[in-house]
């Protein structure tokens, strides 16, 4: 039976009466705010009450959009209402420049806005009002701000829709080396292929999935060139030295913290290769093809299972740490919150959203039934955890930075994969260690290739529209920097720049390192879990609770955390020393 979400307690369909209603009752709270005078704290303090009602219906609007596109692109009713929810979101931009020049200069002045907000009842949302104030320098006027915000819904977020499209309906060629037939699949399924036990398997879906990419090739490039040329035109007007210094600031994150966090990965980058070399081996390969990345490892490598199975082994290891996390585990499976398998017209790759008015979450996955993908639904659960703890704050409150987001997923996939490694023994043992470091070096190795490429991306599109030979050659070269000695240089994934939405959000540049903090950020914080186990649930739950009011750098002090330390990272690396020192063991 086909796995389903239930869309039904956000809204029954856009032609429902609530939808209609809160859709209908949006504008006139946006204008509500923008004609309200702020003349005075009090002011402020009342379009604060009127924001969060805003945000809670836009949110609950948007995601209902949202959701229904990303398993349905094809739908036009969910196309037309993002489009016309982002406008409506657009004309928010006058009110969000007044408050922040009437923050920052109340600053000025020499006012405490903290003591301030507390004042005037909304002290919970001190730290968003000092940010908005600090972040006044970095904006236009309201008429230029409005205007950007506007343009980006015909602009850069309708090229980020294109590409979803293009790739939700991307078809290949698949010659399968068992019936030696040719099968027309989804780019999805062809990508789920990277798992399968047979080797002309996976090298086959690798070769119909490059040859797939031409047909859109053109198309993803200009929506490339549309997005990140948009980006440095506003980061240049909005004083940004670079769009990485937007992203940081966004993020609650200092440069500071992320040097620290790279100099760890550079000083042990080779560990991870060493890894892919030691897997080349046990494969019987000289070097390892990007086709072999996903290779599984063990003899009973060829184990499938079902979505039933993967919904048990969570629930069982997430009782193990909490009955708290097996709870909301249970609810998102028995309340039909996730979206299980692949079919044409769904997005690629998996998500976890949020509908803070109802208090639930709903998870998109491209179930295939391998190991990474029980590996996948509990990093997303993860998510879904993290916003079940933060929805208990005001909503202003509740939108934590993104390597924050990802601390909370990779901590849950800890939880499943250690519990597992302590009850297994040979070939199980080994294809689940290889399943923990396909996960590690994806978002070590890989994600710093993608750094570099956005990097770079960036830098050349400065003066000038990149060509698709360009991006991939940027790519490539990207690959090579990251995983070095590590895979085979001349079978690499070129394309790999249109098939990850990642590149393609103008609201989110460098939508990459976020993953390889929260992963190290994660082993950190499992040491921690592991020492003193029945002290940490609480410190853990209230970590997540607080992350989206304060600076990372200050949440992460509370667990007793220096991210700004190069050693606290080197420490995270080091627990992926001794897994990759085991599976050579185990491979030897």
């Amino acid at each position: 039976m086909a796995e389903k979400w239930c869309l039904k307690a956000i809204y029954t369909g856009f032609d429902s009466p609530e939808f209609k209603a809160d859709f209908l009752e949006i504008p006139k709270t946006v204008d509500k705010m923008n004609t309200h005078r702020i003349e005075s704290f009090e002011d402020a303090a009342a379009i604060i009450k009127i924001l969060e009602d805003y945000a809670a219906k836009n949110d609950r609007l948007s995601s209902f959009a949202h959701y229904v596109y990303a398993t349905e692109t094809s739908n036009a009713d969910a196309t037309k209402f993002i489009y016309l929810l982002e406008a409506i979101d657009a004309e928010t931009s006058r009110m969000k420049v007044r408050m922040a020049k009437f923050l920052a200069e109340t600053a000025e002045r020499g006012f405490d806005i903290a003591a301030l907000a507390k004042e005037y009842g909304i002290g919970d949302y001190a730290y968003q009002l000092c940010h908005m104030a600090e972040e006044f320098c970095h904006m236009m006027s309201e008429d230029e701000e409005t205007l950007s915000a506007q343009m980006s819904n015909m602009g850069a977020s309708a090229w980020g829709l294109l590409q979803d499209k293009l790739i939700s309906m991307l078809t290949c060629e698949y010659a399968d080396p068992k019936s030696g037939k040719v099968q027309t699949i989804g780019i999805n399924e062809c990508r789920n292929l990277a798992y399968d036990a047979d080797a002309d398997v996976r090298k086959s879906a690798y070769e119909a999935e490059l040859a797939s990419y031409p047909k859109i090739e053109e198309s993803c490039a200009a929506a490339m060139n549309s997005i990140k040329g948009e980006v440095n035109l506003l980061s240049g007007l909005r004083k940004y030295k670079h769009p990485l210094e937007r992203t940081l600031f966004d993020s609650n994150m200092s440069q500071k913290t992320l040097d620290a966090m790279f100099e760890a990965i550079d000083a042990n980058v080779q560990i991870f290769r060493d890894y892919l070399k030691a897997k080349a081996r046990y494969l019987g390969k000289s070097a390892l093809p990007f086709y072999d990345l996903f290779a599984p490892v063990g003899a009973s490598c060829d184990k499938k299972y079902s979505y039933d199975e993967a919904k048990k082994f969570i629930s069982e290891n997430f009782a193990k740490f909490s009955p708290g996390m097996e709870s909301t585990a249970r609810q998102a499976f028995e309340n039909s919150w996730i979206d299980v398998y692949p079919h044409e017209g769904k997005v690629s790759g998996a998500f976890c959203g949020d509908v803070y008015a109802i208090k639930q979450f709903r998870i998109l996955l491209n179930f295939g039934g391998n190991l990474s993908d029980i590996i996948t639904l509990a990093h997303e659960l993860g998510h879904g955890y993290h916003s079940m703890q933060v929805m208990q704050e005001g909503i202003l409150n509740t939108h934590y930075p993104m390597p924050l987001a990802e601390t909370a997923s990779t901590f849950c996939e800890m939880i499943v994969t250690n519990a597992a490694l302590k009850t297994l023994e040979g070939d199980a043992k080994l294809q689940l260690l290889e399943n923990s470091l396909q996960d590690a070096t994806q978002v070590i190795l890989d994600i710093y290739s993608r750094y570099l490429f956005e990097k770079s991306v960036f830098e050349a599109r400065s003066d000038h529209p990149l060509s698709v030979n360009e991006l991939n050659n940027l790519m490539l070269t990207a690959q090579r920097t990251a995983y070095g000695d590590g895979l085979d240089p001349k079978l690499l994934h070129p394309y790999m720049w249109a098939i990850k939405p990642h590149y393609y959000s103008a609201s989110f540049s460098f939508y990459n390192f976020p993953y390889a903090f929260g992963h190290l950020l994660a082993n950190g914080l499992y040491k921690i879990y592991d020492e003193d186990a029945d002290a940490f649930g609480k410190k853990y739950d209230d970590f997540l609770r607080v992350s989206g009011k304060m600076p990372i750098k200050n949440s992460c002090e509370t667990l007793g955390i220096n991210v700004d330390d190069t050693a606290f990272w080197a420490s995270a690396l080091d627990v992926i020393k001794d897994t990759i020192k085991e599976f050579e063991e185990l491979t030897a």
